[in-house]
């Protein structure tokens, strides 16, 4: 899924300079839809790339336990502050730095395909440090 995810953003990674890191400690399969959760992963990389400096890079840890296999996806970018994390999940909302061209469901859509197989997602950012969204998928 990383892997597919990671190529599905490569050319809009090559042209914002953006170097995506993977650090990848899982072992465990999940047991999810394939290509539904390449889509929400690769919504959510996506966001990290465009709300990324240029020349700046974007983290993938995976690691896996006997509960869960957790997935973070760090940027070290624009941030959002307190209002947007709260509201980033809510369907149209579209936060204070969004694109002119944002509809405001990725990030929705992302938390639904999450949520539909066994999985959550929550976000931490710090407005000019970055954001980091973080998935759990659940066994």
């Amino acid at each position: 899924i990383i892997n597919e995810t990671v190529k599905n953003v490569s050319n809009l990674s090559d042209l914002k300079n953006v170097k995506i890191e993977i650090n990848d400690k899982c072992k465990n399969k999940l047991k999810c839809d394939y290509k539904w959760q390449v889509e929400a992963l690769t919504n959510i990389l996506k966001n990290a790339i465009e709300y990324s400096y240029e020349g700046n890079k974007a983290i993938i840890d995976c690691e896996d336990n006997n509960i869960y296999t957790q997935i973070k996806i760090k940027d070290f970018g624009k941030g959002m502050d307190d209002e947007d994390t709260l509201n980033i999940f809510k369907r149209f909302y579209k936060g204070k730095e969004a694109n002119k061209d944002s509809v405001g469901i990725g990030l929705s859509l992302s938390k639904t395909i999450i949520e539909k197989d066994n999985g959550v997602v929550k976000v931490d950012s710090i407005k000019e440090h970055g954001t980091t969204f973080i998935i759990k998928y659940f066994r």
